[in-house]
């Protein structure tokens, strides 16, 4: 009659039996204990009815031990949904909500700790996610495999891995292209990565990349797109050593799985991707503020194909970013995603003429990934390099905004460039900048971190998963000393061949069926000033749609 129920219930109900049972032979016994003995046999019996009654509705209805779980309370529109792939590993480019960093062991056990997550997790997503309050005692599964990877974890919660990857296959196609290679089919990404931590304060990633280290790549090669340790005993001064992202630019701190467009707008051909070196950072000011500063080798722009030292001299590269109405009760919480910041950095960089061009200037490249401007031969790099970036990004609920400019100035020598004389000492200047609006239609948290649908796919129950649709309009502008001829000073840069500035338009609509796969189509178009050559990409504006399909474990 009561096998359904649990173990110790059906203990408790008999031995509440038995107790009854031996009640009556008792003699010594006043009335008032005999009403209360017959007010406890009422309420078994009426105990132990339910108890059929349940049994026989489990009986007629088999299938409801399989029903869904029930609907998970409603969550604040303005807060960032759980992480997609919680990896909250090393610096904390974007501040969040508060939250903890997944499975781990807080630092203070009684108190809430917090850290923001970014290709690597902020707001809500994969290598970025927040921390989230946390027991003093917790018992994880020391393997877990889930829609967040593969989680190995130690017995004490000290020690952790985590394998996972991101997958991109593209396909482009360009109306009327000016080069037959701009449209074709290829993976743009393959890299899985393996993270975690160690002794609970020492967090490490290692991401191999084995598809194209840049937009305008023209062929396969693997390299290293991080490899870093970072130390954490507290939040606010943590160090980082490594291979990984610069502390520059918000677009390009934002992780490549989470951006709604094929490719980062025309500002990140003035941002370095990936540096070698060491890094200060932290979170302060009630986690408001967060700041860095990293001392590197020197990269070029745009490329994860970076980390060896040149001698060139190193650079030295600084971030803030800030949320300055965070958690901040007494102002409209239409304020509290609001963050602005700046980034930058300035070096000193000596010739090197045993390094070849290609390794120390990047070629410029439109949003759809194709090269507007190619840097001579011979060009090197010599006096001072700095980059400004202010940044803006502001999020509530399903409405994001994101805004930068960047300016970028480098002194080059111009004496050993191809075909010319007359060459020497030199600068250039360009500046870009870019404004976003996205939207997720269905109402999920808009997030730098990703999306992460409130209900996955499921036709049976009607559910579409999570829709997003995102506008861009960006632009560059090269500077006029660019193409002047090397002996009057300039690079020698053709203006037919080049183009002098682009100004580009974009939409993107993504599907998330789910956490792990992202079907999202792009079109761009990007307006040349200059060029004109025939069979160059610039002969014509471009008019690219790029459709990719994405998988994020």
């Amino acid at each position: 009659m009561v096998a359904g129920l649990p173990k110790s219930v059906r203990w408790g109900v008999l031995t509440a039996l038995i107790l009854l049972t031996l009640v009556p032979p008792l003699h010594a016994m006043d009335e008032e204990t005999a009403k209360t003995i017959a007010d406890l046999k009422a309420q078994m019996q009426q105990l132990m009815d339910e108890v059929k009654k349940l049994k026989s509705q489990q009986s007629n209805n088999p299938s409801a031990a399989r029903l869904r779980p029930p609907t998970p309370e409603p969550t604040d529109p303005n807060k960032p949904p759980p992480p997609l792939a919680p990896q909250p590993f090393g610096y904390t480019p974007f501040l969040t909500p508060k939250a903890a960093k997944p499975n781990r062991k807080p630092r203070l056990s009684s108190e809430v700790q917090e850290q923001s997550s970014m290709e690597q997790v902020v707001e809500g997503t994969t290598e970025f996610s927040p921390k989230s309050e946390q027991q003093s005692q917790m018992d994880l599964p020391q393997l877990d495999v889930s829609e967040r990877g593969l989680i190995f974890r130690s017995a004490d919660q000290q020690h952790m891995i985590r394998l996972g990857g991101l997958l991109q296959l593209d396909d482009r196609q360009f109306v009327d292209p000016g080069t037959s290679d701009m449209s074709k089919f290829l993976v743009r990404r393959a890299r899985p990565y393996v993270a975690g931590f160690f002794y609970d304060d020492w967090e490490y990633r290692f991401a191999p990349e084995f598809a194209l280290s840049s937009p305008n790549a023209q062929t396969y090669q693997t390299t290293i797109a991080d490899a870093f340790i970072n130390y954490a005993p507290i939040d606010e001064i943590q160090v980082q050593a490594g291979k990984f992202t610069v502390p520059l630019g918000l677009e390009m701190l934002t992780p490549a799985a989470f951006i709604p467009f094929s490719e980062r707008s025309l500002t990140s051909n003035l941002i370095p991707n990936r540096d070698l070196g060491v890094m200060a950072h932290g979170l302060v000011c009630s986690e408001k503020l967060s700041w860095a500063a990293m001392v590197g080798a020197g990269s070029r722009n745009d490329t994860i194909q970076s980390g060896l030292d040149y001698g060139t001299g190193p650079v030295g590269y600084f971030r803030l970013f800030c949320q300055p109405f965070r958690n901040e009760s007494d102002f409209p919480e239409e304020l509290e995603g609001l963050h602005f910041g700046v980034g930058g950095n300035i070096g000193w960089q000596a010739q090197n003429n045993g390094v070849d061009t290609t390794n120390l200037f990047q070629n410029y490249s439109t949003d759809g990934g194709n090269t507007f401007l190619t840097f001579p031969d011979g060009l090197n790099v010599q006096g001072e390099v700095w980059r400004i970036s202010p940044q803006l990004y502001y999020r509530y609920g399903p409405i994001a905004l994101i805004s930068e400019f960047t300016a970028e100035k480098q002194g080059v020598n111009t004496a050993g460039i191809t075909g010319t004389s007359g060459g020497g000492f030199t600068n250039y200047q360009t500046t870009a900048w870019n404004l976003e609006l996205d939207w997720v239609i269905t109402g999920e948290i808009a997030s730098l971190g990703g999306v992460v649908p409130q209900h996955p796919l499921d036709f049976t129950n009607g559910d579409i998963g999570a829709w997003e649709i995102s506008f861009r309009y960006d632009g560059l502008a090269a500077g006029a000393n660019m193409f002047r001829p090397v002996n009057q000073g300039g690079l020698g840069i053709s203006q037919t061949t080049n183009a002098t500035g682009v100004n580009g338009a974009s939409l993107a609509l993504n599907w998330y069926p789910n956490r792990i796969i992202r079907l999202g189509v792009t079109i761009e178009y990007n307006a040349f000033t200059g060029g004109g050559a025939p069979g160059t990409v610039v002969e014509n504006n471009e008019l690219g749609f790029i459709t990719r399909l994405q998988l994020l474990y």
